[in-house]
This record gives C-alpha cells, structure tokens and sequence, in this order.
C-alpha cells in the first residue's frame, strides 16, 4: 500500500527500549536532513506557487516597493481586459486560483484536527513503559475543485474505510467548515468526493433559459429546465425516457411542467414534437395552451380516446421500426408524441367506473412499458406517489421528488436509501416552488434541482411564438405501414366437404350459411289424423298451397316439437 502520511509498514509495539547516547552534530544534521526533505516535498506538490513565490522574491529585490505596486495594477488592469474579452476562461482561472488559496489557508489547515476527532482517522497505540503516544494515520486530500456555490475534496480512503462512514459525518464535517451543507459522492474505488457549499444558488427565482438563441436546447436529450445546486443548468433527457414528478400541493409541479413544455416551444413549432396533454382536473392548469398542443383532453372519456390512440400509434411506429432502427429518431413527418399527464392519480386510483379505470390502465401501462423506443414518452406529475396511487411508478426512469409530506416518501419516488443521501424533500420550505430532487436509473446519487418560473406572460409568449401550424402548414404526413396479415390457416379438403355437408361452412369463409330462413311454415292444421309415421301430430299436414322458400326443418336434427308440447 501507498505510505500515507508517513505511515509504518509495521505498527510498532509497545516495548522499553535502550538508551543510546548520539553526538549533538548528528542531531543537527538529522534535522537539517529532514527540514530539507520537506522542502523538497513542498516543491514538488506546489511547484506554480514555490515558482510564483520565487519569482515575485527575485522581482522585489531587483525593483523594490514601487516595481511590485507597479507589477500588482499591470496584473489588475490584464485581468480586467480579459476578464471583458472572454469571460468564460477568466472565471475558470479565477476560480481556480481561488480555490487553491482556500484549499490550503482552510482545508488542509483544518484537515487533521478535523478527521481525527469526527473518528475519520486511524490511531493505533505506540506507547511504552515510560510514554504513551499513537501512530496517527490520515486520508489524503488528492484533488480539488471550486465553483461558485460549491468546493469540493476528492479524498482517498484509508483502509477498512467505506464512503458509508464519511456520509455519517457530513453533518459533522459541515460544522468544522462552516459550510451550508456537505455531501458525500461515491468516486473510484477507494475514492470519495466531499462537496462543501458556501451559498445556495437556488434561494431566488430562477429565470427561465433561452431556448431560441445559441445557448438553446440540444436537441430533445439535454432540455433547460432550471437550475442545479453546484449553479449550471439542469438539463432534462426526454428521448427514449418518461419522467414523474411528484411533489404536494404547492410544491411548484406546474413550474417544472411549464418549464418543459417551454423548452420544447421550439421543437414544437418545427414539427418534430407533438404534445397530447390531458388534464383531469378540468383543464384548469394547462388549458391555457391548447394552440400548442396537438391534442387536449380534459375529461375522462376523452382522455381514455386519447390514451388509446397513443397505444395505436405506438404498435403502429414499432410494426415500422421492427428491424430498422431500436430508437425513434424525430421527423417533420414522424415526430416525438409527448403525453403530458397533470394529476396522474385521477386515471389510476380516483376513478369510480370500473371499465374506464380498467381501461386507463392499461393504455398507460402499455406506453410506459413499450413506448421508449417507438418515440411516444409520457410525463406525469402526481401528489401522492405510494403503490396504491400509481402502480406503475419504478417504471419512470427519470424522477423527480419535489417538496414531500413524508420523509418515506423520497425512498419511494428517488429510491431507496436516497434520503440518507442527503435527499430531504420534507425539509423544502414552502417559499421555494419548483426545488426539489431529481435521480435517473443508473445516475447515482440525487441532485438538487430548482425548475425555472415562467409566469403567465412569459406562456403567453411562448404559446404565441410556438403554436403548432394550422392545418395543411407542415408536410404531409407519411402513412403509418399496414400490420403484417399472416395467411389464414389451410384446412384440409375431406374437413372441408364435411363442414359444407354439415352447413357449417360460412363459420371458416368457406361459403356463406347453408339453411336460409324460412319465410312461411309448411304445415297447416287439418280435421283428418296422422297417416304417415313422421309426420306432425293429428291435425297437422303439409301446406302445399302456401309459398315457401325451400327450407324444411330436419326432425331428426331439430326434434318433435308437437310430441315434446
């Protein structure tokens, strides 16, 4: 193993050992030795700074004060114009630079004392008869990032130490720190992030993004939706995913569907995207852009038609794609279908007709399980997420936890154990609509999120610059591809002639109904008895005056209905 902190290869045990007597030089030369060792040391971990230090040494001692203030406002006035000629690198090297101060004047100061009474360092006693001292062991500091809101310390572990261990300390760490918060992200193994933030970028309204200028969307896998905690963007994959968003009353759902539908104004308006929106509520929440929606529904029968012809274009799509492509790629004739549901829990668990509760059901457990890849997602938002409300709920990939009543609550939309993450919905206040948690299949640890705000006259707009085309606008539409008919099953010629002799054969298209029906009763009631065996009983015999179409009852087949009366 790697020698850490200058660590034995052997604890070493406690035992009495011999006075020796050394000359006094060869104490001076050790310590001169070792002084020169840490030096060494020094140079070799920090060789920008020592070359730094040097140079501005050698530059004061040739010019004096005056050089240096004179050096000092040329490096002012440099970074001022760099800093207006491209702002992106001179932040970057800012806060790289600021970073490096802060990483030695208060974390590597603070590092010991803080690792070793949080139990985060190793200690193994060393004493004997006449001390008793420990061989301390500490994990190492191997990187170091900053940013505006967070700094963060890549840590390497000491042996026998997990990442559980440091995420039982987090709160512990924060303190020593001061930091607004602290959470611990699994690295490689052996390996741990500790993220430190100083400010939260998401205690004010976030601004919605642009979507029309060079910083909009990339395509429909990365769309602006808000704002992360570390302050970029959060950027949402909706192609070949559905998204849930679950949250209370007021937690700000309609910000996050509002901010998504926005981001795809522009898709929208180029006919690569079509919105199916259904609202149980009334239409109350998303009526105002029915111009941009493909199609509306807002009632449940409606949105039963609606899931279902989902359900049609999807086999539909995938019968097209079998053997083409495994994921839908969006076109002017062939665009991404959206289903946005608000209240998802109205087509699952509120509905009090049977038929049309078991039909819903079906049509979303078809799309959610099958329509990834043919290209029709659904996006639902839902206040209560237990199995009882929405069955269907692990089959989302991409979830969203806003403010929660519960704190079991954050397991069942993000996963379980993503509240001892650092996932704490229940502690959103109220005042921050739209912030929340988001977690992917696969993504590892949930990130803290805020949607952005788009009040009703940025809609307006939006609806008013995206509004789908009228009709006849966009091109016409390629026709969905027939289902394959597979051939009708061959049936052999004896079973054939035996279902024509029986009148059975219009029941496989043989031919059409053997019999007819009759159009008049070929008997008549008459005073003389019976004189043939077969006939009706006395009275009746055949009707030969009145017209009839040819059809005589088999009594054999049919029976006596005079003998059975």
């Amino acid at each position: 193993m790697r020698r850490i902190n200058g660590d034995r290869r052997f604890p070493s045990l406690p035992a009495r050992h011999d006075k020796i007597r050394i000359p006094l030089w060869w104490v001076v030369v050790g310590m001169l030795g070792r002084l020169a060792g840490r030096c060494l040391l020094v140079v070799l971990r920090h060789p920008v700074a020592v070359g730094a230090l040097v140079i501005l040494t050698a530059f004061y001692r040739q010019t004096g004060l005056l050089g240096l203030g004179a050096l000092a406002a040329f490096v002012v006035l440099v970074s001022g114009a760099w800093r207006l000629a491209h702002r992106a690198s001179f932040d970057r090297a800012a806060w790289w630079t600021w970073g490096r101060l802060r990483l030695v004047a208060v974390y590597r100061r603070k590092w010991r004392p803080a690792t070793l009474h949080c139990g985060l360092a190793i200690q193994i006693p060393a004493s004997n008869a006449e001390t008793v001292s420990f061989d301390e062991y500490f994990p190492r500091i191997r990187g170091f990032r900053a940013s505006v809101a967070v700094e963060s310390l890549r840590v390497e572990l000491l042996p026998g130490q997990t990442p559980e261990q440091w995420a039982e300390q987090a709160e512990a760490l924060r303190h020593v720190y001061r930091a607004r918060a602290c959470r611990v992200r699994c690295d490689q193994v052996g390996f741990i992030w500790l993220d430190f933030y100083r400010r939260d970028p998401l205690d004010r309204p976030v601004p919605p993004a642009d979507v029309d200028g060079p910083d909009g969307p990339d395509g429909l896998d990365h769309l602006p939706i808000g704002r992360r905690e570390d302050g970029g963007p959060w950027l949402l994959p909706l192609r070949g995913s559905h998204v849930l968003v679950a949250g209370a009353t007021g937690s700000g759902k309609g910000s996050v569907l509002w901010s998504l539908i926005r981001a795809l104004g522009p898709a929208v308006a180029a006919g690569l995207v079509e919105l199916w929106v259904c609202d149980p509520k009334g239409g109350m929440e998303m009526a105002a852009g029915a111009r941009l929606f493909a199609r509306f529904a807002y009632d449940l029968p409606s949105i039963a038609d609606l899931l279902d012809d989902a359900v049609a274009r999807m086999q539909s799509r995938a019968d097209g794609l079998r053997g083409v492509a495994r994921l839908h790629t969006p076109t002017v004739g062939d665009p991404l279908i959206v289903v946005l549901v608000d209240e998802i829990a109205a087509l699952t668990a509120y509905v009090t007709d049977r038929d049309l509760k078991r039909r819903l059901s079906a049509s979303l457990g078809l799309l959610l399980s099958q329509g990834r890849a043919p290209g029709v997602v659904v996006v639902a938002a839902v206040q209560d997420p237990r199995k009882e409300t929405l069955p269907f709920r692990d089959l989302f990939p991409v979830r969203v936890a806003l403010r929660l009543v519960e704190a079991e609550q954050v397991d069942l939309v993000l996963g379980a154990g993503a509240h001892d993450k650092g996932a704490r919905c229940q502690d959103i206040p109220p005042n921050l609509q739209g912030t929340g948690y988001v977690a992917e299949d696969g993504g590892g640890d949930p990130v803290r999120v805020r949607a952005s705000w788009p009040d009703d006259a940025e809609i307006r707009r939006t609806i008013d610059r995206y509004s789908a085309p009228a009709a006849g606008a966009l091109a016409v539409l390629r026709p969905v591809p027939p289902r394959l008919e597979l051939p009708g099953p061959t049936i052999a010629p004896e079973i054939a002639d035996i279902l024509r002799a029986r009148g059975m054969g219009h029941l496989l298209g043989l031919d059409g109904p053997a019999r007819r029906r009759r159009v008049a009763w070929p008997w008549r009631k008459a005073e003389v008895p019976r004189s043939r065996p077969g006939w009706p009983a006395a009275g009746w015999v055949p009707d030969t005056d009145r017209p009839v179409d040819g059809w005589v009852p088999d009594l054999a087949e049919y029976g006596d209905p005079w003998a059975e009366k």
